[in-house]
């Protein structure tokens, strides 16, 4: 009786694949021929047809990988992450898993790419939870839809604190690092804006008693806010839908392309994977 297809390695943070918790990432794997009882397969490559074939194995017939045959792309991790609707997919994930695999740079480099990401994703969660909540139901009371709009600010000011920081990472990475890769210019378009409505929700309780250290903002007027689905202090107006998100989009892309750069594009095993011979 032949042996199940194989279709997929796994890669592991421990020995033990039976744990979920340590499973990293899943790549394709195909059959490349034969060499007497030895069948030779390689990984996917990113962007081949896959024609669905699988490894399949006869009793008494080996497995191996030659050196060089496995490859893990950035590509093998990120393509789980479906984007929302808006477009954003969470890169967070995809960003730890990546410099945990093989060569990865210093741990400071890697803390620091890692909390921007997981800032940019947070970010995000609370962004997209606001926009949902301006989906009026039907015959809603206007108790509940008071509730329901007061929820949508509370996630806006946290939204504004946690993409703050996520941008301003993103910008400190270009001076803090050699990089090819640039900030994209979506981050410093909303930044001056950003900043400004942050500190106002993060130091809410000088706005609250007017004890603010500079000319009081209208934090607390957010009417647009309601209709329009747009943040205003003073001078600043940030609007979700139309800034915030292809913000969001675009600083993915870059924590990303930095990933690649800071990592590599691929890691390859150069040695050789004998999986031994099958046997019932």
């Amino acid at each position: 009786m032949p042996f199940q297809p194989i279709t997929y390695m796994s890669f592991n943070l421990g020995s033990d694949a039976d744990v979920d918790s340590q499973l990293m990432v899943g790549i394709r794997v195909i059959p490349t021929g034969r060499d007497g009882s030895t069948v030779l397969a390689r990984t996917l490559n990113y962007g081949e047809l896959d024609s669905g074939e699988g490894i399949v194995l006869q009793p008494g017939e080996r497995l191996l990988f030659p050196p060089g045959s496995v490859k893990v792309i950035i590509q093998d991790i990120d393509r789980g992450n479906t984007p929302d609707l808006d477009g954003y997919a969470v890169i967070a994930n995809t960003v730890w898993t990546w410099l945990q695999i093989g060569p990865s740079p210093d741990q400071s480099s890697f803390n620091y790419l890692f909390a921007a990401a997981r800032r940019l994703d947070s970010a995000h969660a609370l962004c997209a939870s606001t926009i949902s909540e301006f989906d009026n139901p039907p015959d809603e009371l206007f108790i509940k839809s008071r509730a329901r709009v007061f929820r949508a600010l509370g996630n806006a000011e946290l939204m504004c604190i946690a993409l703050n920081r996520a941008d301003k990472m993103i910008k400190d990475i270009a001076a803090k690092w050699s990089l090819s890769t640039t900030v994209p210019d979506e981050v410093g378009t909303i930044l001056p804006a950003l900043t400004a409505i942050r500190n106002a929700f993060e130091h809410i309780d000088e706005r609250a008693m007017d004890n603010a250290r500079h000319e009081h903002p209208l934090i607390f007027d957010q009417i647009e806010f309601v209709t329009s689905g747009i943040l205003r202090c003073a001078d600043f107006s940030l609007d979700l839908r139309s800034q915030v998100i292809p913000a969001l989009i675009a600083s993915r892309k870059f924590i990303f392309d930095v990933a690649v750069e800071k990592g590599g594009r691929a890691k390859t095993v150069n040695q050789p994977i004998d999986f031994g011979t099958y046997s019932l």
